[in-house]
C-alpha cells in the first residue's frame, strides 16, 4: 500500500502543465510569474505619494506575473485584477490583511486545486486576526505583510499538498476545467 501511493504521487503531474503554453517552458513562466507576482506586491507596498514610479512598476509587474502564469488564459486575467485591487488595498495595514485571502483563492481556483484544499482560505484571514490585534498600528508594515505573505505561501503549498493526496486517494489523474 505504501509503495503503491509513493509511486502515486510520483507520478501526480499539476494539472495547470497540462494546459499547452504557447511561448517558453512551463518551469520559466512559473517561476517568472512568482517573481513578478510577489515582486510587484512588494513594489506597491514600497511606493508612496513621493514614488509613485515605484507603486506604477508594482502594479504592471504584479498584473504581468499573472498573465505569464502557465493556466487558462481566461483564468488568468480574471484573478488578475482582483489581485491588484488587493495588493493595494493592503497598504491600509493589519486589518486589511483578511483581503489576501482574494489572491489566495485566485491562485486555488488558477492552479485547479480540488474544493477540499479550499479551507485553506481560513489562515489568512485567521492571521489577519491575529496580526490586528498584535501590530494595530501602521509602523509595523513590514513586519505585518512578511508574516501575513508566510501564512498565505504556507497556504498555497498546503493546498498543493491536499491535491496531491486526494489525486492519490482517487488514483486518477486530475482534469482541467
Amino acid at each position: 500500500m505504501a509503495e503503491r501511493r509513493r509511486k502515486a504521487e510520483g507520478s501526480w503531474r499539476e494539472p495547470a502543465s497540462a494546459v499547452p503554453i504557447r511561448w517558453g517552458t512551463y518551469r520559466i513562466r512559473y517561476v517568472a510569474a512568482l517573481i513578478l507576482i510577489l515582486g510587484g506586491a512588494v513594489l506597491v507596498q514600497t511606493g508612496s505619494v513621493y514614488l509613485p514610479q515605484v507603486m506604477l512598476v508594482g502594479m504592471g509587474a504584479h498584473l504581468a506575473g499573472w498573465w505569464i502564469l502557465p493556466g487558462r488564459g481566461w483564468r488568468r486575467v480574471t484573478v488578475s485584477l482582483p489581485s491588484l485591487t488587493t495588493v493595494m488595498l493592503i497598504l491600509n495595514g493589519a486589518a486589511a490583511m483578511v483581503f489576501l485571502v482574494i489572491p489566495l483563492a485566485g491562485w486555488l481556483w488558477l492552479r485547479h486545486r480540488p474544493l477540499r484544499a479550499y479551507p485553506v482560505l481560513l489562515f489568512p484571514a485567521a492571521a489577519a486576526y491575529l496580526l490586528t490585534l498584535n501590530f494595530a498600528q501602521y509602523g509595523f508594515g513590514a513586519i505585518v505583510l512578511l508574516i501575513s505573505g508566510s501564512v498565505v505561501v504556507g497556504s498555497a503549498w498546503l493546498a498543493r499538498r491536499i491535491a496531491v493526496a486526494v489525486a492519490v486517494q482517487s488514483d486518477s489523474p486530475a482534469s482541467i476545467g
